[in-house]
């Protein structure tokens, strides 16, 4: 629900009573009159179909609806290689024209489009795609459960001449599974398309020393990594071997104690550790504990995932001039949590503990409190001046966060440049409503505000009752939004559950 002006009602021109049946003729400014457009037809029925011309038939009739059937095969078979797969096979029935475009365009195989009773079922489809299929491939995405269960089956599908040139590899893992069995390397031929692979996605394997030695992909824009054992020496291999990075995401994978990053074009990185804080999740002989960046000149967003087992990781920026997303920070366990920008700033959980000079490209910030304080808050605001975005979940409200005299010389001294702010699990408490009034009485730039995730957030009564304690009339932005919404958003604060995701302006910015 949004506390916003409603717009003015559309201005009507009034008709005096009769004007209906008036015989004078209309004035110059009056809408010329049309007839009403006639009830739509029944689809399937007799006269719709009559009206509306076939697919393939390349003329469209007399007004031209089939457009798309007037383009060259090349381009019908682009778009058919980026429908999904079911979708994309189904084309065949439109009409005569479309049978053998499916069997010659690049194909895009994901078994999570297909329905099938049982595993068994869906591998028997999948053969029977890729035997149908005369190639070459764009994308081959299966569950990596088939790894386990037929790796025989697996190495005979990545061999197929359907998958020539392959663009794009996932073996995926759904949300939640863990795989707790001993993991195989991956399959030998799956390193066949080293030399077109643009996206890879690998889960639930071991890669060996040897095999990363020798790995070599010229055109890999992403990089997953999900539930591997890969030593630390193995994982900066296999990323030196891929000079065309620009994301790399790294989600439960163990075998490596540091993350290393020197490339001059990654983007965006994203990782997480089964180890944090103590509490670990499957193997714990080695776990992420270190990420550096030495020198990323590209990096523009450093992301913390699964955030709920708490940071746990030490992390080091030394180089990254055009870092402007960072999260998620937490103080849920001091003795782990760190994070430091080379010699300018340094926080331990929240607390600073050195600070020569501000950090002015960081615009977006994500954070998990312990307790929800305004002190903290506007300390990190002295180390990123420029911040633009600002998303916070706190877990208690034991503090009074009381500002109006405690913080009296830092309003003077501090340029608030916050444009959006997001209050998660927000239940109106007092020490909610004097840390978002420090904000709406002294935020002159904002934008939107949003209270979010209270059982009562969509409550008119609540709401207006919200509205009075903050007091808007004391907004520093006459321009401000502000919003009521109850927890919809499945995700975490990071929205990262695919390797694409990487390439999201604001991954905090909920879309559900």
């Amino acid at each position: 629900m949004e506390a916003a002006d409603p717009p003015p009602p559309p201005r009507t021109r009034k008709m005096g009573r009769g004007a209906a049946n008036s015989d004078e003729p209309e004035s110059e400014e009056a809408a010329p009159h049309h007839e009403p457009p006639p009830p739509p037809l029944a689809w399937g029925s007799r006269r719709a179909r009559r009206q509306v011309p076939s697919l393939g038939d390349g003329g469209g009739g007399e007004e031209g609806y089939d457009c798309i059937s007037r383009l060259p095969d090349a381009l019908l078979g682009v778009i058919i290689s980026l429908l999904p797969t079911k979708d994309g096979g189904r084309t065949q029935t439109l009409a005569k024209r479309w049978r053998p475009l499916w069997r010659t365009v690049p194909l895009n195989l994901d078994d999570g489009d297909l329905a099938a009773a049982d595993g068994v079922a869906l591998a028997g489809l999948v053969s029977r795609i890729l035997l149908a299929h005369a190639g070459p491939g764009r994308r081959f995405c299966i569950a990596a459960q088939h790894l386990h269960d037929r790796p025989a089956m697996v190495e005979g599908w990545l061999g197929s001449p359907a998958l020539s040139n392959l663009e794009e590899l996932e073996f995926f893992v759904p949300e939640a599974h863990y795989y707790r069995g001993p993991l195989l390397p991956p399959p030998p031929s799956t390193f066949r398309f080293s030399a077109t692979l643009r996206v890879a996605g690998i889960s639930q394997c071991r890669l060996p020393d040897c095999t990363a030695l020798t790995l070599r992909f010229p055109q890999l824009r992403l990089l997953a990594l999900q539930q591997v054992n890969i030593s630390t020496d193995s994982l900066h291999r296999v990323i030196a071997g891929c000079p065309a990075l620009e994301g790399l995401l790294l989600k439960r994978c163990y075998g490596y104690r540091c993350l290393r990053i020197n490339s001059p074009t990654i983007r965006s990185i994203a990782f997480h550790s089964p180890c944090c804080g103590g509490r670990c999740v499957g193997e714990v002989d080695h776990h992420l504990e270190d990420v550096i960046i030495e020198d990323a000149p590209c990096l523009e967003r450093l992301l913390h995932v699964e955030r709920a087992i708490g940071l746990g990781v030490r992390v080091s920026v030394i180089s990254a001039p055009k870092l402007e997303t960072l999260g998620v920070l937490d103080d849920l366990d001091d003795n782990y949590s760190r994070l430091n920008f080379g010699t300018a700033v340094a926080f331990k959980g929240f607390e600073v503990v050195n600070f020569t000079a501000p950090v002015s490209s960081v615009k977006v910030l994500a954070l998990i409190m312990d307790s929800l304080c305004l002190d903290r808050v506007i300390e990190l605001m002295r180390c990123f001046p420029c911040l633009e975005k600002l998303y916070i979940t706190a877990i208690q409200y034991g503090e009074t966060n009381s500002w109006r005299r405690k913080h009296r010389s830092t309003l003077r001294s501090l340029d608030i440049c916050l444009k959006t702010v997001v209050l998660d699990d927000y239940h109106g408490m007092k020490s909610q409503v004097n840390f978002a009034t420090f904000f709406i009485w002294n935020a002159s730039k904002l934008k939107t505000m949003t209270f979010m995730g209270g059982v009562n957030n969509g409550n008119e009564y609540f709401v207006a009752q919200q509205l009075r304690q903050l007091q808007l009339e004391k907004r520093a932005s006459r321009d401000a939004q502000f919003r009521f919404t109850s927890k919809q958003c499945l995700y975490d604060l990071v929205h990262i559950k695919h390797v694409h995701d990487l390439s999201l302006a604001d991954p905090f910015e909920c879309t559900c």
